[in-house]
């Protein structure tokens, strides 16, 4: 895949991959490549994308265990953040044909995405007030809806919250 010049909105370092150094790069349509010369490789290529640039990161520690992530300077990358795959609740067909299921918890917001093939299908967000999980709105399609439901149950239990509200209802 060619990415010229003028699709990049941004380049970021985010850290470092057997010595050598790995980019974060984001297209002007809001997808995020992390690039970087894996051990034994002689030119850059693309070692993760995604919809979000914590879930890069995340897959970029689960695929190559010897990076190491700088400080980063956005939100979304911060250390502080936390990436939890919750793709198990989805059927089988659906993890087949290449979805997940990922929250990304920043202090008390927590963003759920479902990508297929690192490409968002659906996003909605959610925080946690009054020992609740309040979800703003939930649109997705209806063959989420029990690994959606599974997904923010599980981050409840993780976040020790008692209740699940829709809309702040």
């Amino acid at each position: 895949m060619q990415i010229t010049p003028n699709e990049i909105e941004t380049i970021e370092d985010a850290g470092l991959l057997d010595q050598s150094p790995v980019k974060m790069i984001r297209t002007k349509g809001g997808f995020w490549i992390a690039v970087g010369r894996p051990k034994g490789k002689i030119r850059e290529e693309a070692l993760a994308a995604g919809s979000h640039p914590a879930i890069v990161k995340y897959n970029l520690e689960k695929q190559f265990p010897g990076f190491q992530p700088s400080l980063m300077k956005s939100e979304g990358m911060s250390d502080q953040t936390i990436v939890e795959r919750h793709s198990h609740f989805l059927t089988s067909d659906l993890r087949k044909s290449g979805h997940d299921v990922y929250s990304v918890q920043n202090d008390n917001k927590i963003d759920f995405y479902i990508t297929k093939q690192n490409m968002q299908v659906a996003a909605f967000s959610s925080k946690i007030i009054d020992n609740a999980l309040v979800i703003d709105s939930l649109q997705a399609p209806k063959e989420f809806a029990k690994a959606l439901a599974g997904a923010t149950t599980e981050k409840a239990i993780l976040c020790n919250v008692d209740k699940i509200k829709m809309g702040g209802k």
